[in-house]
């Protein structure tokens, strides 16, 4: 079944635990999972807010950061270890597997539908939904730091507007049709559907379980009475899953106090928040602004800019010497020839024998190398099979791409490849090269950090320069040097211009290669700022990808043999 590793605070019946921990164990009592339980103990040396769960209902076992299985220290908890090989990162991803963990003992599990619409709910990563986003940080954050306040906490306002709006309905047509044929006139547009019922849809999902253990930690610090009047539609989908067989059921993981008994009077305010929905999909919350980056004068004001400092925007001498590649040695199974179609297969190989040459010419006998963003394991299955005395870490957030790796691998019957289904900020593990192939947008300056922070040397190919933007842990520009002369629209003009990198007999496209070469010598500058040695190179041949740059990096210091 798995083992699910959670952090806690103490090691007794009545424990102190973080709100992720929470969940945790209260969706392992909902679906009634046999998932192993591991309590790993922590300091709580950043002071967070911890919550008290009776884990004398859950068969379990504490444990120390030492006590933990090599893979599964090599991520954040939660985590879900499903092999020695294997590991599952992130509290929704975790949550996911545990829930699937369950369907594989009994595919007819009512745990199925929390899984939600052809079971993605959760499934997109907090970088790329907003929806994830909310339900694994933004909410998650509210119950982290709260503080006796008037004021009602943001997040949870957020989600008192995302209930006003329509329910998400997939199937609209087949929706509105049930509707006539039941002599309701209805029309397909959004403002006919019905108010939510859950927070998703139309059946209970996993969204629902972690907003509820939130907000109902949250009545720990605010009485729900006196709020009743702020946040009506929040306290009608609570109450109703209050009457839930299931919910009900499982409330005995919590050990909190109720604050009606206090009669405190607060007069709550709520915070200004936008009145926008949750939903990345949904038209009315984004506004197409996006046009006014690829102004001509908005472009050259940019590049004026940079002109201004003198700045040395150009290609460096080629780290590899140009060598054969001898790709007949190399089985299919290592090679994306039955994964791609023909018109797109020697453009794959060239670019994979971009990456590869540089990191056969880094590594050494033991290392570790993580392919970030791996998808279905074209890069990282190919190091692999070639460089059979190290070890390769396939990273990658997507079940489905990272499941037809170890297909392949299995086929290979390779012993030196561990998986990791999280995102790359989740991974926490010693590696001494990171690599990536067309990271997109900000992801590639998340592995660039990655590999900073590991003091490791790193080979990517960076994508998607239009979707660069500042997350928690990436601001841009990220040099010093550019950080003086660019304000954060301006580099946000060059990134979209970056990405007009049509043909060669397209009039936007030279200007294109330039703004990438701006954007990737901004990311050769922070990491010389940090030790580096960069070299900022092309995919032979230029052809194979529009998105063509190398970044490789050396650090200064470089490991021991």
């Amino acid at each position: 079944m798995g083992t699910v590793y959670l952090k806690v605070f103490a090691t007794t019946a009545l424990c102190q635990v973080p709100i992720e921990t929470l969940i945790s164990l209260f969706t392992i009592k909902y679906c009634n999972s046999s998932v192993r339980i591991m309590l790993v103990k922590d300091s709580n040396s950043s002071g967070e807010n911890s919550f008290l769960v009776n884990v004398s209902i859950f068969e379990c076992e504490f444990i120390e950061y030492s006590e933990m299985s090599e893979i599964a220290s090599g991520c954040e908890l939660p985590n879900l270890e499903e092999s020695d090989s294997n590991c599952i990162a992130g509290l929704c991803a975790t949550l996911r597997g545990i829930i699937k963990k369950v369907l594989i003992e009994n595919p007819e599990h009512y745990c199925r539908d929390l899984l939600g619409f052809k079971e993605s709910c959760l499934l997109a990563c907090s970088e790329a939904s907003v929806w994830t986003r909310f339900c694994e940080i933004d909410i998650i954050s509210m119950l982290r730091t709260i503080v006796q306040d008037s004021i009602l906490p943001v997040a949870l306002v957020r989600f008192e507007h995302h209930m006003t709006q329509p329910m998400r309905v997939h199937n609209i047509y087949k929706y509105t049709m049930s509707k006539k044929i039941a002599g309701n006139v209805v029309t397909q547009n959004r403002a006919d559907l019905p108010e939510h019922t859950f927070a998703e849809g139309m059946i209970l999902s996993l969204a629902d379980i972690i907003v509820f253990v939130c907000i109902h930690m949250l009545f720990n610090f605010i009485d729900k009475k006196q709020v009743h009047e702020l946040i009506p539609l929040t306290l009608k989908w609570y109450n109703n899953l209050l009457t839930k067989e299931h919910i009900l059921r499982s409330l005995n993981v919590f050990c909190i106090e109720e604050l009606t008994s206090r009669n405190v009077i607060c007069n709550y305010s709520l915070p200004v928040v936008e009145n926008q929905s949750l939903y990345k999909s949904d038209p009315k919350r984004y506004k197409p602004r996006n046009r006014i980056y690829t102004r001509q004068e908005d472009i050259d004001s940019s590049l004026d800019k940079v002109k201004s400092i003198e700045l040395k925007v150009m290609l460096d001498k080629p780290f590899v010497d140009e060598e054969d590649f001898d790709w007949d040695s190399v089985p299919q199974d290592a090679t994306p020839v039955k994964d791609l179609p023909s018109n797109r297969l020697q453009r794959k190989f060239q670019q994979l024998e971009s990456l590869c040459k540089p990191i056969l010419k880094l590594a050494k006998t033991g290392d570790t190398i993580v392919d970030f963003c791996s998808g279905g394991g074209h890069l990282g299955i190919l190091l692999a099979y070639l460089l059979p005395k190290c070890n390769l870490i396939l990273l990658e957030n997507k079940a489905e791409s990272m499941n037809r790796a170890k297909t392949r691998v299995a086929r290979l019957s390779l012993r030196n490849v561990k998986f990791y289904q999280s995102n790359l900020d989740y991974f926490k593990g010693h590696f001494d090269i990171g690599t990536c192939l067309h990271a997109c947008g900000v992801a590639t300056d998340l592995v660039l950090q990655q590999c900073i922070d590991k003091n490791a040397a790193f080979v990517c190919c960076p994508c998607c320069y239009g979707s660069v933007q500042d997350c928690h842990r990436i601001v841009y520009p990220r040099s010093r040097v550019l950080t003086e002369v660019l304000d954060k629209r301006s580099y946000l003009v060059l990134g979209h211009a970056a990405d007009q990198t049509h043909d060669v007999e397209n009039v936007k496209t030279k200007q294109g290669y330039e703004c990438m070469t701006i954007i990737d010598t901004d990311r050769k500058m922070q990491a010389a700022e940090h030790g580096y040695q960069v070299y900022l190179n092309k995919l032979t041949p230029d052809s194979c990808s529009p998105k063509n740059h190398l970044l490789i990096g050396l650090p200064t210091v470089m490991k021991s043999s």
